[in-house]
């Protein structure tokens, strides 16, 4: 019995380690939000649409397709990406 209920329990926390290693991947490898001087630059090979926000809720730009560019000045902005059918958020304070 014990060794029925250790073999179960290891492979329970087999898969959860890989569904977890599976969602921490897919996230970083596939967006990357990156500076170019006073250019947001977004890519996701995945990525349907990106839109740039004011901290208070405009929307000050969208792009579609896999790469988008946001030319920024001081302060902070909100970034929606929908990604491979799921919405990421970035909160993105230039200074």
């Amino acid at each position: 019995m014990k060794k029925v209920l250790f073999t179960l329990l290891t492979s329970v926390a087999l898969v959860a380690g890989s569904a977890l290693t599976f969602a921490s991947k897919h996230t970083t490898e596939t967006f990357t939000v990156r500076f170019r001087e006073n250019t947001l630059v977004v890519t996701s090979v995945k990525m349907e649409e990106a839109r740039l926000y004011s901290i208070e809720g405009k929307l000050l730009q969208k792009e579609h397709g896999t790469f988008a560019e946001f030319p920024l000045e001081r302060g902070t902005y909100k970034l929606y990406a929908k990604v491979d059918g799921e919405t990421l958020v970035r909160r993105i304070e230039l200074r």
